[in-house]
């Protein structure tokens, strides 16, 4: 069943066969619906549904203005899109400010409103905290637009707007590592590499893919380049080589080459771990990501094992555990 027929049954279950009360359930269920696509294609199906069993009901015309109000609010957002890809930086935020102000999501007392883009994001929020306040789904589509009009301000070098639209994308998704990695740039653009360096420290406990973990160690390979610390580079743009073979980890070890007296011969296992013990700076993926990946696979392979097969893939993704090949085959 597709989400579009669940939403339609949910809501027959509540008819009574009064058609004025039936009506009324599916328009007072429009009312709810965030400005998004998926909301358009709902409401597009839901006057469908109503043309062909209220005809009569003026439901149909309320239908019909939504869905314009949605097209043409969908419109203004494709057309800031369309400049940040075209680089036109300026129209796309002005795009971003006329909408964004619409689809943020009220905040609601007692609950937590986020947008993960991964469930195990979720997951991870839920365990790095003992706050016990209710989490609540909300649209992706705020997180994105303000991550979009930070870039925006970022390529104009208008680093403050840029912090403060990443932020905003944040506080909807605290999690999301590509978002934090963004603000990252802006604190090496302005010097501030101690709160680099501190910022990667608090990221590392929410990587939980090879990709992420390489950008981690790219990153603090570039700050120990900025300190000088070539020794130390080298063995973190390796390291990062082992969990993605990148063009910007090559490209790193092209700049450590300009550098005379580096040695760029991969370092052993032993000596990257030495070294990186001595900066304080995590060997591997967070053992609490993994744990909690094993520890949720373990816990719903017999009643969800979607669920289970996701987190074991992700235990196994970041730590190659031969074991959790086995548990994934089951």
């Amino acid at each position: 069943m597709d989400q579009i027929q669940e939403i339609i049954s949910s809501l027959e279950k509540q008819f009574n066969g009064d058609q004025a009360h039936d009506i009324e359930i599916v328009r007072e269920y429009c009312k709810t619906l965030p400005q998004s696509e998926d909301s358009l294609r709902i409401v597009t199906a839901l006057g469908r549904y109503a043309a062909e069993h209220f005809p009569d009901e003026p439901m149909v015309k309320d239908a019909k203005k939504i869905e314009e109000a949605l097209t043409g609010f969908m419109d203004k957002i494709h057309h800031a899109q369309d400049c940040l890809r075209d680089k036109k930086y300026e129209e796309a935020i002005a795009g971003f400010d006329e909408v964004i102000g619409d689809i943020k999501p009220p905040k609601i007392e007692g609950k937590r409103q986020y947008s993960f883009s991964h469930p195990f994001e979720e997951m991870i929020v839920r365990a790095s905290t003992r706050d016990t306040t209710p989490i609540e789904r909300v649209s992706p589509l705020p997180e994105v637009l303000y991550y979009q009009k930070g870039v925006c301000c970022f390529e104009l070098k208008r680093y403050a707007q840029a912090r403060e639209a990443y932020q905003c994308a944040l506080e909807l998704n605290p999690v999301n590592v590509r978002t934090w990695f963004e603000i990252a740039q802006i604190d090496k653009i302005e010097g501030k590499y101690e709160d680099l360096r501190a910022l990667l420290l608090k990221v590392h406990p929410m990587l939980f893919t090879r990709n992420m973990l390489a950008r981690f160690y790219r990153e603090e390979a570039g700050l120990a380049m900025i300190e000088e610390k070539y020794a130390l580079a080298v063995s973190l743009v390796y390291l990062s080589l082992d969990y993605e073979d990148s063009p910007q980890a090559r490209a790193q070890l092209n700049a450590l080459a300009k550098h005379r007296g580096v040695d760029l011969s991969k370092p052993t296992v032993g000596k990257v771990r030495a070294q990186l013990e001595e900066a304080g700076i995590p060997v591997g993926p967070a053992p609490q990501v993994y744990k909690l990946a094993i520890d949720i696979g373990n816990t719903m392979k017999k009643s969800h094992p979607e669920i289970a097969k996701m987190a074991y893939a992700i235990a196994y993704d970041v730590t190659h555990y031969e074991p959790l090949l086995k548990e994934l085959e089951a």
